[in-house]
């Protein structure tokens, strides 16, 4: 029984390297990305915090090829409100749009949109709601950068630079 479990593990093994397997972070499966964007210039804290998560996923600013430029909209909306008008919950709805633009030709290779949403309780203390409203935007950073990162890298499959 030991034997058949490692032989079907050795086997599943050669399956995938043989069949050209690639992880998605490797760098030769970014098309060289790592390190090669210059981001845009943050404007205000969430686009801070999105230029973090983006640095940690595709590599800080380097001997760059690409600039990745985009925009955050963030809305904030009121939900589960009591009878006399409190809002015992809150949503923030952000939307990124982005290019990515090749910079020895100036030309946009890829773009897109992408959205999603949070949400955070508004009771308690005024601290405490504050506290939750700053996490909740910076899950809402989190999410969006993982959206844009998964976005680029199975566009750029498609992209000859």
């Amino acid at each position: 029984m030991l034997w058949s479990s490692r032989r079907s593990f050795l086997i599943s093994v050669a399956a995938l390297a043989g069949c050209g397997f690639q992880p998605a972070y490797d760098t030769q499966g970014m098309r060289g990305l790592y390190g090669q964007i210059t981001y845009s210039d943050p404007t205000d804290h969430n686009m801070f915090q999105l230029r973090q998560q983006l640095e940690q996923r595709l590599g800080p600013s380097g001997n760059t090829a690409f600039r990745l430029d985009y925009a955050v909209t963030t809305r904030t909306e009121r939900t589960a409100v009591a009878f006399d008008g409190q809002a015992f919950r809150q949503q923030i709805h952000g939307e990124v749009t982005y290019s990515l633009t090749q910079n020895d030709r100036a030309k946009v290779i890829l773009s897109g949109k992408r959205s999603t949403f949070v949400g955070y309780a508004s009771t308690g203390t005024t601290t405490a709601t504050l506290a939750s409203e700053r996490d909740a935007n910076r899950r809402l950073m989190v999410q969006l950068a993982d959206m844009m990162v998964t976005d680029i890298l199975i566009k750029m499959q498609s992209v000859q630079p």
